[in-house]
């Protein structure tokens, strides 16, 4: 039997069934020690995490599923329930990504978003509400109040 004809075991397709049932959450930060500790909350909260340190995944993400395209040379379209997403980084911001999936009339493609940020004044509170964002959290936040956030963004 080679190993393209093996099949997985019945607890295999259990364990695979209970992990697509989790909310899956695309997590954008680009401080690594930022991004670490909140995977592991989530993490433990029983959500499945993925990790990013640039926007530019979640872009492209949102991008092929409204184009249609399937798995490509970088994988499977993947599917998130929900993005948690700092808005200052380098190269481009969480408010630069759903500025331009507005412009390319790509947001009915596109997980509900929750932002972070360091940097919360009120202007951007409501630029990023304008865009579309289903939250925004003043880092320092307490982790509880984001998973309720993520919990509730993510249940509809």
């Amino acid at each position: 039997m080679t190993d393209g004809d093996r099949q997985q075991s019945p607890s295999a397709h259990r364990a695979d069934a209970e992990t697509s049932d989790r909310p899956h959450v695309l997590l954008i930060e680009d401080d690594d020690v930022m991004r670490e500790m909140l995977t592991e909350a989530l993490q433990r909260e029983g959500f499945r995490v993925t990790e990013r340190s640039d926007a530019f995944a979640w872009l492209e993400s949102c991008v092929r599923r409204a184009s249609g395209a399937g798995a490509s040379e970088e994988g499977p379209v993947d599917s998130y329930d929900v993005v948690v997403s700092d808005i200052r980084m380098p190269h481009m911001s969480g408010l630069d990504v759903l500025r331009i999936l507005r412009e390319i009339n790509c947001t009915g493609s596109c997980p509900p978003t929750i932002f972070i940020t360091a940097f919360g004044d009120s202007e951007t509170h409501d630029m990023a509400h304008e865009l579309g964002a289903a939250a925004v959290l003043d880092k320092p936040f307490p982790i509880k109040y984001l998973i309720e956030k993520v919990r509730s963004v993510a249940s509809g």
